[in-house]
């Protein structure tokens, strides 16, 4: 269902190809980063993608950097918020415009292998319909003045056996590659939960999918992040977090039967469930 990238296509004709992926960049005020991420998509082994930017109400150049690439190529759309929503509201937009059959989240401060799209949809078709989620091994880096970049190693991230085992699976997973029909089944990003769902939109979502659906990991480096001082899960917002991750996980036990309460744990700045207790 997908071809690879010969390197000989224009974007025009490629676009002709039926697409089956949506990247999707939920982003503001991002422009400091964005141009790498965007650069990362257009460079992928296969053609048949959509990229979609959805801006939370940027207050920066964001619109003036993506516009650039909207002239340029036919498979990028940039759309526009009129005000500051949060990332699950900017997710949920998303979604309702995206018409793949696979939706693959990229951070807008963040960027993929040139492999990205084709590891994650062989691993998906694959896996066939149970399979909702497709991650790997990500590569983190840290930002240094003027813009250089340090690389501060592999995350090794192993395979998520069952939503039980996910809920003391501590990683984030990277990227987050998805079944578009299951994140509509599940009802994709609640806002209403604390602070609004501008927090832990990644674990809301995952918790939803894992009631459901199977998570496959590609054994391999398939995506970049990277760690700067204006990351949501800097230390400042520790707290929110917490709030959130709390409200996660106790509603997620309940609705899958209410049989464990969590035990917390605090690991590196971050509250996670160090395990689960039979009720």
């Amino acid at each position: 269902m997908f071809t690879i990238n010969s390197g000989s296509e224009t974007p025009e004709s490629s676009a002709e190809r039926v697409p089956i992926v949506t990247v999707v960049i939920p982003t503001y005020n991002r422009a400091r980063f964005i141009r790498r991420g965007i650069e990362s998509v257009l460079k992928q082994t296969i053609d048949n993608w959509k990229l979609l930017i959805v801006d939370d109400g940027s207050k920066d150049k964001t619109e003036r950097i993506v516009r650039k690439y909207v002239e340029r190529d036919p498979r990028i759309r940039y759309v526009k918020q009129r005000k500051n929503r949060g990332v699950c509201y900017t997710l949920n937009h998303a979604l309702s415009l995206v018409d793949t059959p696979y939706f693959s989240q990229l951070d807008a401060d963040d960027w993929y292998e040139k492999d990205t799209l084709e590891k994650c949809l062989r691993k998906m078709e694959e896996g066939g319909p149970k399979v909702a989620v497709v991650y790997g091994n990500d590569k983190v880096w840290k930002k240094k003045r003027g813009n250089r970049l340090k690389y501060l190693g592999k995350k090794k991230k192993r395979q998520i056996r069952g939503k039980y085992d996910f809920i003391t699976f501590h990683s984030m997973i990277y990227p987050r590659f998805y079944r578009t029909e299951a994140l509509r089944k599940v009802g994709g990003w609640s806002t209403r939960v604390p602070e609004g769902g501008r927090f832990a939109e990644d674990r809301q979502i995952l918790l939803k999918l894992a009631g459901r659906y199977r998570f496959k990991a590609v054994r391999k480096a398939i995506y970049n992040r990277l760690n700067h001082e204006s990351n949501n899960s800097r230390i400042e917002n520790r707290d929110k977090y917490a709030r959130v991750t709390r409200y996660l996980y106790k509603k997620a036990l309940k609705r899958w039967g209410d049989k464990y309460k969590p035990r917390f744990v605090w690991v590196r700045g971050r509250l996670k469930v160090g395990r689960l207790i039979k009720k």
